[in-house]
């Protein structure tokens, strides 16, 4: 009987330990952690983010809002908001529309277009649309709008250095533009 018991002992400190080794290296993994998205290298602001860039790894991150495995294509070919540490979890907020950042590398600049610089502008002109640009009836140039207002008072749109000299030539001399606009369609990629 005392053999027996001590055989048992040390069969169960055997299975206790497999049970140990199977949790941690396996059972925890798929249990306790979640696919999240996260990125293969460090990423600049400004970036264009490409499928090659992004990996799915298992992570506890505790946020709900956080991007998972089947929201890659949304962020694909868009633009990164700011710098993105290598590994972080990914969320939808870090992602802009390509081309609505400032990047001085690519000429880009937001330029903010006040009330008093238009003669007319429309009321739902919102982020992502193309303003285009009209004084004395004649085209001057076009933009995206990366911001605007609620009140639609003021808006920011993404220039060159050269289209941002033209339009502030125009409002230098106090004269006042026109804006239309076209609503940007989502690209293929998205």
């Amino acid at each position: 009987m005392e053999k027996g018991k001590k055989i048992i002992g040390i069969l169960l400190i055997l299975i206790s330990i497999a049970a140990l080794f199977t949790w941690e290296k396996w059972g925890k993994n798929r249990f306790l952690y979640d696919d999240v998205l996260v990125f293969t290298q460090n990423i600049e602001k400004g970036t264009v983010i490409t499928e090659e860039m992004i990996s799915t790894i298992k992570m506890d991150v505790g946020e709900e809002d956080r991007l998972e495995d089947g929201d890659k294509k949304n962020i694909i070919g868009r633009e990164a908001a700011f710098f993105i540490h290598k590994g972080a979890p990914l969320f939808k907020e870090y992602f802009m529309e390509e081309g609505l950042t400032a990047n001085q590398e690519q000429d880009r600049y937001i330029l903010s277009i006040p009330d008093d610089w238009l003669l007319s502008a429309p009321k739902t002109l919102s982020r992502g649309d193309r303003a285009y640009f009209y004084f004395n009836g004649k085209f001057v140039t076009s933009a995206l709008v990366s911001f605007a207002e609620e009140e639609r008072k003021s808006f920011e749109v993404v220039v060159s250095s050269r289209q941002a000299e033209a339009l502030s030539k125009i409002a230098s001399r106090g004269d006042e533009m026109i804006i239309t606009y076209t609503t940007q369609s989502p690209s293929p990629k998205q």
